[in-house]
């Protein structure tokens, strides 16, 4: 099966050939006056970001069972922690679930019982 064109020419009602002053005239006069052409602004240039430096912050973990901790501890125990996070790259975990291991492993050390 062949498409062929429809033509729709017999139910055109524009003239042919649009005169640019007499478009103008009529603009004009309804209060619609042409605006002089403005070049285009040029794109801006992306600014870098600068890289951090030794603060990196996991990805957030979203669902009600976490409540946020504000902690504030030096940098080695922070580069301790964050270790502990990158030690297995197979392993996505987050900074909560290596407090949370750490938090149950001194839990059943000091008070000897199943945190669980």
């Amino acid at each position: 099966m062949t498409r062929s064109r429809l033509d729709l020419s017999e139910f055109d009602e524009t003239p042919p050939n649009k005169d640019p002053a007499k478009l103008r005239e009529i603009s004009e006069g309804a209060g619609f006056p042409s605006r002089p052409a403005v070049p285009a602004a040029a794109a801006p240039v992306p600014v870098e970001l600068p890289q951090a430096g030794t603060f990196q912050r996991p990805p957030r973990v979203t669902g009600n069972r976490h409540i946020a901790i504000n902690v504030r501890v030096d940098p080695e125990t922070a580069a301790r922690l964050y270790a502990l996070r990158d030690a297995d790259p197979t392993r996505k975990r987050v900074l909560a679930d290596v407090v949370e291991d750490a938090t149950l492993l001194l839990y059943e050390r000091e008070l000897g019982g199943a945190a669980r």
